[in-house]
């Protein structure tokens, strides 16, 4: 299947329409995330160390999946806009052209979908990189799809 802008377009905002004004918080605004990052390694008090975050990876990106109990990607829990783009199309490890769902983390959707094994537009991959941008800077979902039509259509500079 070709993933075009407007089919892409059309499943963000299935993903997003009842959640439009979700705000994923990010990492420099994450308690859990602040604390493990101030914390300093002590190997006498090593069971002290602060719980790692479940929704932001290395305490620096958004996940696209949140961590189980084990600190790995849940594929069943999608976290990102994106992650739960890539649960709605029932997207695989090999799909993605991925080891393990962990793989995904920290890195750009764009650079992502450059190595998957899928058939995506140009400005579809564009729409996708503005929507994890511009959630990722704090804007509700559906603020955020809003931004990325009018950056992906070419209507806005920012």
């Amino acid at each position: 299947m070709n993933f075009t802008y407007s089919k892409v377009k059309n499943d963000i905002w299935e993903v997003i329409k009842d959640k439009t004004d979700f705000v994923y918080e990010s990492a420099s605004n994450c308690d859990v995330c602040r604390e493990h990052s101030e914390w300093e390694y002590d190997p006498e008090g090593f069971e002290n160390e602060p719980a790692e975050c479940t929704e932001h990876y290395e305490h620096d990106a958004c996940r696209y999946f949140y961590a189980n109990d084990s600190g790995y990607s849940d594929s069943s829990a999608p976290a990102c806009v994106v992650g739960n783009w890539f649960v709605l199309e029932k997207f695989s490890t090999e799909d993605l052209a991925v080891d393990s769902w962990e793989a995904l983390e920290g890195h750009g959707v764009r650079n992502l979908l450059k190595e998957s094994k899928i058939d995506i537009d140009a400005e579809a991959v564009a729409f996708l990189n503005n929507m994890q941008t511009n959630q990722d800077t704090g804007l509700s979902w559906g603020d955020a799809f809003e931004r990325s039509v009018l950056q992906t259509e070419g209507q806005s500079d920012e």
